[in-house]
């Protein structure tokens, strides 16, 4: 069964691809889960690295705003 979960860490996403061949059907199971841009903050200041800008996209677009996705500058010290 898919899935769109809203938990306190983020956002779980469940989905099942179903796999048909002659004699047989595979199912393969995965969740993902989607991680907000303060939780990837922390993540990776507690990995030592120092954050240099968060965006909402490619074209540098603020969080929310963008694609969806999230674009994330950081180096190391």
């Amino acid at each position: 069964m898919d899935a769109v979960v809203p938990t306190g860490e983020g956002t779980t996403v469940t989905f099942t691809h179903h796999y048909e061949f002659p004699d047989t059907e595979l199912l393969s199971t995965s969740r993902l889960r989607f991680r907000s841009a303060a939780e990837i903050r922390d993540s990776l200041s507690l990995a030592g690295f120092t954050i240099v800008d968060v965006f909402g996209g490619w074209n540098r677009e603020p969080v929310g705003e963008g694609d969806g996705g999230l674009l994330v500058l950081a180096g190391v010290g």
